[in-house]
């Protein structure tokens, strides 16, 4: 005994779309004919050639991309310098302020504080007025630059403040 099931029935639409499924993977499936000719491609325009193209951008990239990136460096290790030398100026001026250091114990504070930094500090503790003390410290650019390509960092000075009002 043979036992079918009945075949379902598609719309025609669906049946010309499964014929045409299965005869695509039958084509692709065959094996070449003994008559049929390969393509044979032909070789690359010198034109259309890539090889090398990335070495080329990244040439024009890459001193791009390391000058700003040490731009940033740059730019950080001196900000870094300018606030660690703010701190210090206001942490003497207000331990001078309150009695705790003289003017000179103030400088060799500051001196003392700063001097993990590969640069030369000048820091002037002064009394301008009876009820204040006023804190300068300055360093050369040059010192403080990590790396002073053209000489872009000889002039001029990296300066904190700090006045208190004495206690």
């Amino acid at each position: 005994m043979q036992i079918t099931t009945p075949r379902r029935q598609w719309s025609r639409r669906i049946q010309h779309r499964l014929l045409s499924v299965t005869r695509l993977r039958a084509c692709h499936a065959a094996t070449p004919n003994a008559a049929f000719e390969p393509i044979q491609t032909t070789p690359r325009s010198p034109v259309d050639d890539d090889a090398g193209a990335a070495a080329i951008e990244m040439a024009f990239v890459l001193p791009v991309a390391l000058l700003l990136l040490m731009g940033i460096i740059q730019f950080g290790a001196l900000l870094f310098l300018q606030n660690t030398m703010v701190n210090v100026a206001n942490d003497v001026a207000r331990r001078v302020s309150v009695g705790d250091l003289t003017t000179t114990g103030g400088e060799a504070l500051a001196e003392e504080r700063l001097a993990g930094w590969d640069a030369t500090f000048t820091v002037n503790v002064t009394e301008p007025t009876s009820n204040d003390v006023h804190v300068d410290i300055a360093v050369p650019l040059a010192d403080a630059a990590l790396i002073n390509f053209g000489h872009f960092f000889d002039t001029g000075d990296l300066t904190a403040q700090a006045t208190v009002r004495k206690e």
